[in-house]
């Protein structure tokens, strides 16, 4: 019975692993919109939208097939379970309102780090719908 009382309170007590959406093959970026912190001044490349909508980005196990910045040859692939201050680098500036007005499901989120430069995260509202962001834009990315 110890054990067992143990063995519980260990499973409780650690970390909790972040569910693993299918990432392999091709996702297509289907929409963007203004950040929530981006200044009216900011900016905005609408020429970089046009390139970046409706291309594709391809997850490997050893590269990132996609349009730069989101290209990369070798990722080190990390899931994590996060809270919405987290989301796009903890560019929200309120985090919880935020996140659930952009559809994600609180308390913790999904999100893929890749490991490559430009540090640009995918964060899974479900198991076929991802945003990052990118120059003050988040982007949308659906699985094909």
């Amino acid at each position: 019975m110890k054990r067992v009382a143990a063995a519980v309170a260990l499973a409780l007590a650690a970390p909790a692993q972040a569910a693993q959406p299918e990432i392999f093959g091709a996702w297509r970026i289907t929409d963007a919109q203004v950040a929530p912190w981006a200044q009216p001044d900011s900016g905005f490349s609408a020429a970089e939208q046009h390139r970046l909508i409706g291309s594709n980005v391809t997850f490997a196990k050893t590269r990132i097939t996609a349009l730069r910045p989101l290209s990369c040859q070798k990722p080190h692939y990390r899931f994590l379970d996060v809270p919405p201050d987290y989301l796009f680098q903890g560019g929200l500036t309120d985090p919880a309102a935020q996140a659930t007005a952009l559809g994600f499901h609180l308390p913790k989120i999904t999100t893929l780090e890749t490991g490559c430069a430009g540090w640009i995260d995918f964060h899974f509202i479900d198991a076929r719908t991802a945003m990052f962001g990118l120059n003050n834009m988040i982007y949308t990315v659906r699985k094909q």
